[in-house]
Parts: C-alpha cells; sequence; structure tokens
C-alpha cells in the first residue's frame, strides 16, 4: 500500500494573530520558489548591476555625462525627456522606473553650455552641443550585470554580489596604482568610506578576488594593463517589488532579514505566484514552522530572534 503524507495547511502553524487583517500583507513570491504553508521567509530588497550612459533619441546632439547612483535608485529605465526647447538649452522631465515624476531638470542656456542634475535616484549632467527638440529622449537603464571599466585599462569585473553591509546606491571601483600585468584597487562605498583595497596577482590575465566582504564582492582580472583613475561603476539598485523568498542568512539581498511566515503553500517554480504571510503580531506554533535547506539550529535560533522585533512569537 503507498503512504501518504498529508502536509500542513494553511494557516494551521498559527497560535493568535491580530484582529482582523492586521497580522498579514499580501506579496509576490518570487520566480523559481516552492514555498510551503508556515515557511519563514525574507524579501528580495536590493540587487547589483550597472547602467551605461546612454546617447539621445532624437534630433538633438547633446550628451549625458558622469552618471552615477544615489540611495533611492531602482532597478529599471529612467527616462530623461525634453518637454520644452530652448535655444542651447531645454527643460527635461525625469521619470523613474516605477513611474514617479522627478523634479525637472532645466539646461541653463549657453553654446556647448553642461548642467548637472541632482537627485537622490540618478544623477547626471547633460550638454548641450546642438538645439534639443521636444521628445528628445535619454533613457538610462538600471539592470544587472557588470560594469565595463572607464579609462584605458582593458580588464573585466566579475562575480558581483551583495556582503550584509551593503548599502544601494553606486559604489565605484578605482584602480589607485599602475603595475604591469597588475594593479592595485580601491573600494569606495555610497557614503564615501574605503570598504576594501586589493592588489592584481601578477601575470597576464591576473586577477583580483575580493570575497566575504562586509560591502561588495567581486572578482577583476586584468586583460590589459590598467592606469591610475581607471574605475567600475557598480549600481546597488533598489527592486520595484520585494518579492518573497525562503529566508537565507547567507544571501545579502534582502532575503537575509527575516519578514515573516508564509500563510499557506505557494508555489512559484514557473513564475511569480502571489501568497499571503504573517507578518507582524502574532504567536506561531515553532514546530511547524518549515525552513530553507542547510539552515542550522544555530540561525533558526537567530531568525526567532528576529521575528520577535515584528511582533510574531514561535513557541
Amino acid at each position: 500500500m503507498t503512504a501518504l503524507t498529508e502536509g500542513q495547511y494553511a494557516g494551521e502553524f498559527i497560535l493568535s494573530e491580530a484582529d482582523g487583517d492586521q497580522s498579514r500583507d499580501q506579496l509576490v513570491v518570487l520566480s523559481g520558489q516552492n514555498l510551503k504553508a508556515g515557511a519563514v521567509i525574507g524579501r528580495v530588497g536590493i540587487g547589483v548591476g550597472k547602467a551605461d550612459v546612454p546617447a539621445v533619441v532624437g534630433t538633438g546632439t547633446g550628451t549625458m555625462t558622469a552618471l552615477y547612483a544615489g540611495p533611492e535608485v531602482e532597478k529599471g529605465s529612467y527616462v530623461i525627456k525634453c518637454k520644452t526647447a530652448v535655444a542651447n538649452g531645454g527643460v527635461f522631465t525625469v521619470t523613474t522606473p516605477s513611474g514617479k515624476l522627478l523634479p525637472d531638470m532645466t539646461m541653463t542656456p549657453g553654446g556647448g553650455g553642461t548642467t548637472t542634475y541632482r537627485s537622490r535616484h540618478i544623477n547626471f549632467s547633460l550638454t548641450d552641443n546642438g538645439d534639443f527638440v521636444v521628445n528628445d529622449t535619454f533613457t538610462v537603464v538600471v539592470t544587472t550585470g557588470a560594469p565595463a571599466v572607464i579609462g584605458s585599462g582593458t580588464g573585466v569585473i566579475s562575480a558581483l554580489s551583495l556582503g550584509p553591509d551593503a548599502l544601494p546606491g553606486e559604489y565605484t571601483v578605482e584602480c589607485i596604482t599602475a603595475i604591469t600585468n597588475s594593479g592595485t584597487f580601491k573600494v569606495i562605498a555610497p557614503d564615501g568610506d574605503v570598504v576594501a583595497v586589493g592588489t592584481v596577482v601578477a601575470g597576464a590575465g591576473g586577477t583580483l578576488v575580493l570575497a566575504n566582504q562586509r560591502h561588495l564582492n567581486l572578482t577583476i582580472t586584468e586583460n590589459g594593463d590598467f592606469a591610475v583613475g581607471d574605475v567600475y561603476h557598480v549600481f546597488v539598485y533598489n527592486e520595484l517589488v520585494k518579492k518573497a523568498v525562503a529566508w537565507d542568512p547567507t544571501t545579502y539581498d534582502g532575503r537575509h532579514k527575516v519578514a515573516g511566515v508564509l500563510y499557506d503553500n505557494v508555489d512559484a517554480s514557473l513564475a511569480d505566484n502571489a501568497g499571503v504571510a504573517i507578518a507582524r503580531n502574532a504567536v506561531v506554533l515553532e514546530s511547524a514552522l518549515q525552513w530553507a535547506t542547510a539552515i542550522t539550529a544555530a540561525q533558526k535560533s537567530g531568525a526567532k530572534l528576529d521575528m520577535l522585533v515584528l511582533g510574531i512569537v514561535a513557541r
């Protein structure tokens, strides 16, 4: 006879919760996850990648330079569009990937003049090389992937990942000492602190590996000699939707922080799927909690302390 195992039912792990739906939040479970009722979850909130300086689409011949990220930078496309054309200038709207309108950018008129734009999302300069017209557009795409080096070196950066102290915004990885078939680099965090320094192992195709860092992990491979000032601009961006995944204290994109307990089974193996979580002010049955593979007893104890911060007591 085939043995059948009865799974855990929706909410079976709840001993008590606040009135109404005060304890519950709707959420989206990230594609690739297959979570059971009672799963302890985190929510992916940040990622690491790049943004390349775009050319204008339209009839103007102005250029964008000095692109860098602020602490509220989002993953996706920023649209900078001319709404008012002025000789040797113009007014541009700036729209975030989430659709928020940031303050307009007004170029200072003047032949070949450059105007700088500042925000907590993105920052850049525009130069009017030839008059812009209405609807001329720059699209800045913040995405995953490794940035190219800016400068004369031809090495590549790879294996980017986040440490537990990673900050949204822009990290710069800059060559500070030029060495034949090598080079020394410093990593500068968005708040201006130097958080790591390392030297490429000498030799053609030598590498620099910065692993287990508090902020940013990376590898640099030297394909052609670097020069002092060569730099990579690494964007740590905010996700537009903080999607739920199994809690994991070793992956520092937000899932290392407990965000609650999943109310019911959610199979998102093939695509994102909706769900509900107990996010605050509840008492749950400790023995009914579901954990990702390889979570240790010590890690579970730490997670239960984090749950207490949310008002979720495991008994």
